[in-house]
């Protein structure tokens, strides 16, 4: 599938970009920026074809069959739209909006247009993770009980478009805890019913810097949940408690950490680290099989808009 990336940002050169490039079947056909100068030095410092002078110049192009959105985060709900209505799939970096009601409407615009819409939740694809959710898929951990997950890491306030409250949403609810909220509701297989949080504000931008919450599932299961950036050095992980059994990814939580896989059951403890993949990459090539075979991607629109509004509900219940 020949793509196009929508921003220059760090995110798209450091992971995106690389990404494609590494991709058996994928292909990176261009990229459109703030500015034609931004996509042109982009291209040209990452080798990422052509560079287009807007984005409806790169729509235009018949080439394009899907774009990556990875751009701040009240953009995306107008260029999903365009997107779509221009007949291409779409592959959008998370948080999909800053509310519900854009989550519907680009969701809206994709049914319209018979394209598919996909989250850029990378850490579906990890070996440890589909691992755990196969263990739960056949029985093997029993009834699940309780979930768990983490993600902690330290960075200094944002001086760009993420200290921005009416641009981003928040600060590391949207950047990193999305993910492990997704990953938990993954493994547990049900929406979130209850929600009980705690929150701690940043004095420079007043958004949110680590957040804890404890989650109550439709189907009875449980889950805890923790994301900041003031903790440095951290092991973040994710954890499922079942009734003949638990698994565990040690390590596995983050961009490209390879990790291990931890079991415990009546035999005792098994630890093993499964063969690696470039995650950013088996998430580009998971969407394009979706494309091909006409399914929901692994991480749809409807698990965006799932996401978008449980991180409404935590920051809500804790102010």
């Amino acid at each position: 599938m020949r793509w196009g990336i929508v921003g220059t940002g760090m995110h798209a050169a450091q992971r995106i970009a690389p990404a494609l490039a590494a991709s058996a079947t994928e292909r990176l056909h261009g990229v459109a920026g703030s500015s034609e100068a931004k996509a042109r030095e982009f291209a040209q410092r990452l080798g990422a074809g052509q560079a287009y002078p807007s984005l409806e110049a790169m729509l235009g192009d018949r080439a394009i069959e899907a774009v990556f959105i990875a751009t701040p985060n009240d953009r995306h709900r107008r260029q999903v739209e365009l997107a779509a209505a221009a007949g291409k799939h779409v592959l959008v970096e998370k948080p999909m909006a800053l509310d519900e009601a854009d989550c519907r409407a680009m969701i809206a615009a994709c049914a319209r247009a018979k394209v598919k819409l996909g989250l850029g939740f990378h850490l579906r694809h990890h070996p440890v993770h589909r691992e755990i959710r196969r263990l739960i898929d056949a029985g093997e951990l029993g009834e699940v009980v309780l979930v768990r997950g983490e993600w902690h890491t330290a960075y200094g306030p944002w001086q760009n478009w993420r200290a921005d409250v009416r641009r981003a949403g928040s600060d590391v609810t949207g950047a990193v805890a999305v993910h492990v909220l997704d990953l938990m509701g993954w493994f547990a297989g049900a929406e979130v019913r209850d929600v009980a949080a705690l929150v701690d504000r940043s004095k420079e931008t007043g958004l949110d810097q680590t957040i804890a919450c404890a989650l109550g599932y439709a189907n009875g299961v449980m889950g805890t949940a923790s994301a900041t950036r003031r903790a440095a050095w951290p092991l973040n992980s994710v954890q499922v408690w079942g009734t003949r059994g638990a698994a565990g990814g040690i390590g596995t939580v983050g961009a490209n950490l390879p990790g291990k896989l931890r079991r415990t059951s009546g035999a005792g403890v098994e630890e093993r680290v499964l063969p690696m993949v470039d995650l950013f990459a088996a998430q580009f090539e998971a969407f394009a099989r979706a494309v091909q075979r006409d399914e929901e991607p692994d991480a749809s629109g409807a698990d965006g808009l799932r996401s978008t509004a449980l991180a409404s509900r935590i920051l809500a219940a804790a102010a």
